[in-house]
């Protein structure tokens, strides 16, 4: 192969490795660190990045608007690839160093905090700082004095070689032959001079490490230490990219007081940290990351399990957020949110009902009809009498899911009022609580007189609330509606008799099947055909 040529089949490769960094910065905002997409789109372009070290280490210098390799532009045919200079020299990123030694987690590593706000980063005192509290030596920034890099690598090595002696040390300790020792030397393990080593190791480890290391913490003192540092290093995190690092703690948090095993003091501290990571902060921030556009189901739901494990914590900050939240997907998510919260939800929402704005009121009675908690009846009941009519027919469909004697009789109320914007959607609620004590109400509906045929849509939505009742006190009234032979609006009571048939068949009453068999040979085909369909469809039982 030509000089020419193999600097052609680099350039190529390069264009593909920053490709797939870019598609690995977009996927690292989105998915958990354990995740098997964000994993696998790591390991493709660590894949990417291989052909270009085999020889050794690979520099890139960022410009504004493009990136040098050996003096020479990078490929530019893929936009892209612009956009990623000019995303890495925002944050002050002028030279990128690639050794031989980087892996996947390098890269997931770098593409996680590389997408920070750039004054995050400054304050956490720049990207390079950044990886190597992660202690990540496989990509460098800035950097390409290798006496420099060789020195903070053998630092971290160090201060891996200690954190590891400090386990191990713990493990011993917390035996039962060196607790023995200890009390009869009238010393205990965490008063020596090993322990204030270990608290300072504990203090360089990254919240993704302390996670890891928590379930399995041998040692009860390395245990409330490691938790202390919980706390602090999830403030530092409360941004989008590391938002699945952030719903981990609660999830490993979570665990821990689920594990039955757990002795109970460590269960009170785990508590402890609990409530201190549960700051108002943080449950805005999981909130307005909820009501972002474009974050990922799958991190919404997590999110939602989040809030709801928070239970009581989280109901008044995501009722305030509904109140003021204009975009119609964040105010459906938030609802949604609060359902699965359910009876904890139920005394904030029964508060909102006095909110000034119409849709707010609303919101907050679709959502306590969707908990359908029996006992909010009473206060929902009033706002079917409300001059809003979008809140008094939200108030209706609530009433319908609830259901209850409250409901029934308020609705009862409602039909006989006859409230013409509100009477006929009463009806329908009325059949979907299928209570039977709603039905004289109906058949007085069924019967009531009409010369003119003027109610026929009202004693359809009737009839087929009785069908939904299934009571059979209605079957005498729609036998004899099914029955009826009109004398003029012919096409109306054909209609009617239709509905009293499928009514009937919906019933089952016994006395029903001959007044059907009688039915199959009337004059009207549409009723004889209605009435075999009928039979077709009775109840076997």
């Amino acid at each position: 192969m030509t000089s020419q040529s193999h600097r052609s089949c680099t350039m190529d490769q390069l264009q593909t490795a920053l490709i797939k960094l870019i598609k690995l910065i977009k996927t690292v905002r989105f998915y958990p660190p354990e995740h098997p997409t964000l994993k696998h789109v790591g390991e493709e372009t660590f894949d990417a990045f291989q052909p270009l070290l085999q020889n050794g280490n690979l520099a890139l210098t960022v410009r504004k608007d493009r990136i040098l390799f050996d003096h020479e532009d990078a490929p530019q045919e893929h936009a892209g690839i612009r956009n990623l200079a000019h995303f890495l020299f925002a944050r002050r990123i002028q030279r990128l160093f690639f050794l031989p030694e980087l892996t996947t987690r390098d890269l997931i590593v770098f593409s996680r905090n590389v997408t920070l706000k750039t004054t995050d980063i400054q304050a956490k005192g720049g990207l390079q700082e950044l990886l190597l509290t992660e202690q990540t030596t496989g990509i460098w920034i800035n950097e390409l004095d290798l006496s420099v890099i060789k020195a903070a690598k053998e630092r971290i090595q160090h201060q891996t070689e200690q954190i590891s002696v400090g386990t191990e040390q713990n493990a011993a300790a917390a035996s039962p032959e060196n607790q023995q020792i200890d009390h009869q030397q009238g010393v205990t393990s965490e008063n020596t001079g090993d322990f204030a080593l270990n608290e300072h190791l504990i203090d360089q480890l990254s919240l993704e490490q302390l996670l890891t290391q928590l379930p399995r913490e041998s040692s009860d003192r390395r245990f409330k230490l490691l938790l202390n540092r919980v706390p602090p290093l999830v403030f530092q995190h409360l941004s989008e990219c590391h938002l699945p690092l952030v719903l981990q703690t609660f999830q490993v948090l979570a665990s821990l007081l689920g594990n039955r095993q757990l002795h109970k003091t460590r269960r009170g501290e785990t508590l402890t940290c609990l409530h201190q990571v549960t700051s108002p902060i943080v449950i805005d921030f999981l909130i307005d990351t909820l009501c972002t556009r474009g974050v990922p189901k799958e991190l919404r739901d997590r999110i939602m399990q989040t809030l709801v494990f928070l239970r009581d914590k989280s109901v008044a900050p995501l009722i305030n957020r509904l109140t003021r939240e204009k975009d119609t997907l964040a105010r459906k998510l938030l609802s949604t949110n609060l359902v699965k919260l359910g009876a904890t939800a139920v005394p904030e929402l029964i508060s909102a009902l006095q909110n000034r704005h119409w849709y707010v009121v609303r919101n907050v009675v679709a959502i306590l009809g969707q908990i359908a908690n029996p006992h909010t009846a009473s206060h929902l009941i009033p706002l079917i009498w409300s001059d809003d009519l979008r809140i008094a027919r939200e108030t209706i469909r609530a009433l319908a899911r609830i259901g209850g004697d409250q409901a029934v009789d308020a609705l009862l109320q409602l039909v006989d009022s006859s409230h013409r914007e509100l009477y006929p959607q009463a009806i329908i609620a009325l059949g979907s609580i299928r209570n039977p004590v709603a039905v004289p109400s109906l058949v007085k509906i069924i019967q009531s007189r009409d010369p003119f045929m003027k109610k026929t849509e009202i004693k359809i939505a009737a009839i087929k609330a009785l069908g939904r009742i299934a009571s059979d006190e209605a079957a005498p009234q729609l036998e004899r509606l099914a029955k009826s032979r009109p004398w003029w609006k012919k096409d109306r009571k054909t209609t009617l008799r239709i509905q009293a048939i499928a009514a009937l068949v919906k019933i089952g009453c016994p006395s029903s099947q001959p007044v059907l068999e009688n039915l199959c040979r009337a004059t009207d085909h549409r009723i004889a055909q209605s009435a075999s369909r009928g039979l077709k469809q009775w109840p076997t039982n």
